[in-house]
């Protein structure tokens, strides 16, 4: 039977992985170095940004950091509800932490409410959805950005098609490796990477003009090189 309870436990969850998504290191490491991120290449703290402007290692480095600012409150959640052992855990949805620290990510308080896109974020909240899936993302994002070189356009269509594959029913039932998505409510983690891709697609609006002018930047991996 379901106890509203939990949905104060959600939203706690929610919120303290609020304040651990909020932790930008881009814009720590790069205020150290005197040279605020936001205020250079596109104004946004994220790692295509970090590429943009401090090269390809500190870009892996954010990007890492970031996955799993997301993946990690997940995964404490999930280990804290198995612990826990109640059928009335069945409601506590350990995905609420990957997007609590999504949107910590985006919006962060401790920032000003500036932050990034969410892109590397929801490679975190894939990660501990499904590890294979994770890998076929990787993939998947590595090749078509590689094709079209354009990276706010692969973020974009990357999002949405594998939030839409996580309904497929195995993820639910069968498949080993999607171990989190046993005993919650069924599709709940898929509407929440559904709800997290709309959001980057929003994000990106700016982009979508620019390409529309003809003045989005492309990807020359050869600059990044350093």
């Amino acid at each position: 039977m379901f106890d509203w309870k939990y949905v104060w436990i959600n939203l706690i969850i929610f919120l303290i992985s609020y304040l651990i998504g909020s932790i930008n290191i881009s814009i720590l490491i790069s205020k150290k170095w005197n040279k605020d991120i936001r205020q250079h290449g596109s104004h946004n703290a994220g790692s295509t940004n970090a590429l943009r402007v401090f090269g390809i290692k500190f870009a892996i480095l954010v990007f890492a950091f970031d996955c799993l600012k997301a993946f990690i409150p997940t995964m404490i959640v999930f280990l804290f509800k198995n612990y826990l052992n109640n059928a009335g855990t069945k409601f506590i949805i350990p995905l609420f932490g990957g997007l609590g620290a999504f949107i910590g990510h985006i919006i962060p308080c401790l920032f000003k409410f500036k932050g990034g896109k969410g892109v590397a974020t929801f490679f975190g909240m894939i990660l501990a959805f499904d590890l294979t899936t994770f890998l076929m993302l990787a993939l998947f994002y590595l090749s078509l950005v590689l094709i079209i070189r354009y990276v706010s356009l692969t973020s974009v269509i990357s999002a949405v098609i594998f939030a839409f594959l996580s309904f497929i029913p195995y993820y639910y039932d069968t498949w080993v490796l999607s171990f989190i998505n046993r005993d919650i409510p069924l599709w709940s983690h898929s509407y929440i990477l559904v709800f997290a891709s709309i959001i980057i697609l929003l994000k990106h609006i700016p982009n979508y003009i620019r390409l529309v002018n003809k003045e989005e930047s492309k990807l020359n991996l050869k600059k990044f090189s350093n």
